[in-house]
């Protein structure tokens, strides 16, 4: 009995060591980071921005611009996955921009960034969603208030101090093993004790739900309900998901890992607590990062997919995010797909035997996702991987939409900011999927096709996937799929109107017609007038035989310059646009403004299911990379490429048969 007061003395004096000396770690590695002004300052004069010349602004005031509702629809351009100083990580970093910045910036306004570098968008946006981590809700909230307990002023100290050691310490914690992660062992939690975290969470999250009220603008601008569920992975894998709600009755307690460990549970918390009208959505993102399980057929532990379980997800997730700042989840060279352009802003390699992370996976992309969903429809009856296609930036920096390679500022506030931040070379041991000239780009857009620039107009388009993806361009495209559609259409001056009433749009399933050969596919884009040229239009159909394997195929369908595709390998002829890598003046007589054709499918077969989208290239343009070499005045970095082909994929047309 004498001895238990000295062991429990033992046992606290451990802990208060082992504390000290965490503290004391994270204390010296802050003091190393560069994060103060003076730091800032000495690298910002490294570099001079009107070494490069960028279009104009068109900042007209949003409420004169407003499209008026239209049955045919408008098109919408917005950003989907935002984060601010409210997500811990991006704290961490060094932003200190929040939920308020990032709104009016999606609106047009000017801020600095934490690497203090100017930004501004060149148009403003019709949405946005800011999709801050629900992991960290609640942890901050008492911060900066007299008299908290010591253990609470230690947590609060370390969620609020810019640190990447200390990040790099909690994704270190998060990468171990397949333990699920619970709220009651969250380090806020473990502090004040359950109840009050949940609340404190609750509490952050109906702030949340207030500032998208307040910021909404029914056809003017829309600000989405939103946010980030976010698991964690080995090797800084990622398969995370944006919530979107639309409606009232949205749940009290945003659903996050700490609360639902695999998208199944989070499913099911969301059917419990979206309650009246609510209505919800959600959308992966990296799925190029998720060490093959996007399109897979088990959950992160492990957990076997059923029928009823694939029905779920089929009813739940109708999109996921293509393209954004850490690279392009469309397909991947040498991950089953053999197209050139499958190399765009890809890092990794393919996988060896045996590889568990760091490589792609084929069922990490969406192409292969498409394929595998239609061998589960024949399986099964239910197709869950009828996705359409969206993109986003995933920035850290509060910048919604700030797409532009001559503007981007990094992803990570101060970690990636000033210029020579972002030119970091690798460094000795690093993956190349670590390099931040060559693993990261400023991300997409989002293209919505929807009545009405409103909440729910623009949730019901996303249901019914008529979106598309940008690499970061506004470019304008449609894709309509039907029998009747015929090569008068294309000198119809309402060839909108026909193709709606004749066939269907991007995101929708073609039925069977027994009277028709094949179908015909309408494609029409138009370039982004402050963006390079378009040079050509590539269609991707991928079918399913009569044995249950999976085939793919990439044809170009249009040519810029009155070219036509090779008949031999189905390309378009290179049209000579070149880049000046000393000023990126791009060439100013080749491309064209506008792509417009109607394409049928010479080896249609009416029994085999398949799918069709769309692939639109501008001509090459400089790499942001090369953008940041001419602000520094050095050669650029031999670890990216120097130029870039924008793009935009939209959503895919499914023939059922």
């Amino acid at each position: 009995m004498t001895f238990k007061p000295l062991k429990a003395a033992l046992v606290l004096l451990t802990v208060a060591i082992v504390g000290g000396v965490l503290f004391a770690y994270l204390w010296f590695q802050q003091q190393r980071e560069p994060f103060t002004r003076s730091a800032l300052e000495r690298d910002l004069a490294r570099q001079d921005d009107s070494a490069i010349s960028v279009p104009p602004r068109q900042l007209t005031r949003l409420s004169d611009n407003a499209p008026q509702p239209n049955p045919r629809r408008n098109l919408y351009f917005g950003e989907l996955h935002l984060h601010t100083e409210q997500s811990f990580d991006s704290v961490l970093f060094g932003n200190r921009l929040t939920i308020d910045d990032a709104y009016r910036f999606a609106r047009g306004e000017k801020i600095t960034s934490q690497g203090l570098e100017l930004m501004q968008l060149s148009q403003p946006l019709d949405f946005v969603a800011i999709t801050d981590h629900a992991e960290g809700f609640g942890s901050r909230r008492h911060c900066g208030e007299s008299g908290l307990p010591l253990k609470v002023q230690l947590s609060c100290w370390v969620a609020r101090t810019p640190n990447l050691a200390t990040f790099k310490l909690l994704r270190k914690v998060g990468d171990g093993g397949d333990a699920r992660l619970e709220r009651a062992a969250s380090p806020y939690c473990q502090a004040v004790g359950l109840e009050q975290c949940l609340a404190d969470a609750a509490a952050d999250w109906s702030d949340y739900k207030a500032l998208a009220d307040q910021y909404n603008k029914p056809g003017v601008f829309t600000a989405l309900q939103a946010y980030e569920y976010s698991p964690t992975l080995p090797d800084y894998g990622k398969y995370h998901r944006n919530v979107f709600f639309r409606g009232t009755g949205l749940p009290e307690l945003a659903v996050s890992a700490l609360d639902a460990p695999t998208e199944l549970d989070l499913w099911q918390a969301l059917e419990q607590s979206c309650k009246g009208d609510c209505d919800f959505l959600t959308i992966p993102h990296n799925t190029n990062r998720a060490w093959g399980l996007p399109y897979g057929r088990v959950t992160r532990y492990g957990d076997v997919y059923t029928a009823a379980d694939w029905a779920t997800r089929a009813r739940y997730e109708p999109l996921t995010e293509i393209y954004q700042i850490k690279g392009a989840s469309e397909c991947a060279v040498g991950a089953t797909a053999t197209d050139e352009e499958c190399g765009f802003e890809q890092v990794f390699p393919p996988c060896l035997p045996d590889q568990q992370t760091a490589c792609a996976f084929a069922t990490g992309f969406a192409r292969e996702g498409l394929k595998a969903g239609m061998q589960i429809e024949r399986e099964l009856g239910v197709n869950p991987f009828r996705i359409g296609f969206v993109a986003a930036t995933d920035s850290h920096n509060s910048n919604p939409g700030d797409t532009e390679e001559w503007d981007y500022r990094g992803a990570s506030a101060a970690i990636s900011g000033p210029a020579i931040r972002r030119q970091q070379h690798l460094e000795p041991g690093m993956s190349i999927h670590r390099s931040p000239v060559a693993a990261y780009s400023p991300g997409g857009l989002a293209g919505v096709w929807a009545t009405a620039n409103t909440r729910d107009a623009l949730f019901s388009a996303m249901q019914a996937r008529e979106t598309y993806g940008t690499s970061g361009t506004r470019i304008q495209l449609r894709f309509f799929g039907g029998w009747g559609l015929g090569e008068e259409i294309l000198a119809n001056t309402d060839p909108v109107t026909d193709a709606y009433a004749k066939g269907v749009a991007m995101g929708s399933t073609l039925a069977p017609d027994a009277t028709a050969d094949a179908p015909a596919f309408l494609v029409w884009a138009l370039a982004d007038p402050m963006s390079a040229p378009l040079q050509r239009v590539q269609m991707i159909k991928g079918w399913l035989d009569a044995a249950g394997n999976t085939h793919e195929q990439v044809t170009d369908i249009a040519c810029a310059d009155g070219l036509s595709p090779d008949s031999h390998s189905g390309r378009c002829p290179d049209n000579g646009a070149t880049v000046d890598l000393e000023t990126c003046a791009i060439s100013g007589d080749r491309g064209a403004a506008e792509l417009k054709t109607l394409w049928r499918d010479p080896q249609f077969d009416p029994n085999k299911p398949a799918f069709y989208y769309v692939r639109v290239l501008q001509n090459p343009s400089c790499r942001w990379s090369t953008y940041d070499a001419l602000r520094l005045g050095i050669e650029p970095s031999p670890h990216a490429a120097s130029t870039v082909r924008e793009r935009a994929w939209s959503s895919p047309i499914w023939y059922a048969p």
